[in-house]
């Protein structure tokens, strides 16, 4: 007598349900780190001009706030450091550029202020940041 064995049959993955898997896991982890992202910049209200032009890459930003604050590249300074702090920047690479984002209720005796400090510490490329205007 002749006794027949089951056929065996191959395991097989499906591999539609592990890509939607992986998709979703993907994009939890998308949407977990952009939630987790702390934006650093600062809230300055720039004045508009039709002129205005991006700045070159090589550059350090001194932000005024509407308060009077003074900010170097994010980073809170009193005004008697920032001659100090901006010319140890422009010693290690004199053509950075220094860019003064004021706000536009910000004392213009405070902006000048900033602008003679950038000359006193070597600046030798000075503009002012301005947003387009909304016409243009």
């Amino acid at each position: 007598m002749k006794i027949q064995r089951p056929t065996r049959r191959r395991p097989r993955i499906e591999l539609i349900p592990m890509i939607d898997t992986i998709f979703f896991i993907l994009v939890f982890f998308v949407v977990a780190s952009l939630s987790m992202v702390h934006q650093r910049g600062l809230r300055v209200d720039l004045p508009s001009a039709r002129t205005g032009t991006r700045p070159e890459e090589l550059r350090v930003d001194v932000t005024v706030r509407a308060d009077g604050d003074i900010f170097v590249d994010r980073e809170p300074v009193e005004s008697g450091e920032l001659v100090g702090r901006l010319r140890n920047t422009l010693e290690a690479q004199p053509e950075t550029l220094v860019v003064v984002n004021a706000d536009r209720k910000a004392e213009h005796g405070r902006v000048v202020e900033v602008m003679d400090a950038a000359r006193r510490a070597g600046a030798q490329s000075l503009t002012i940041a301005t947003r387009p205007e909304a016409g243009s």
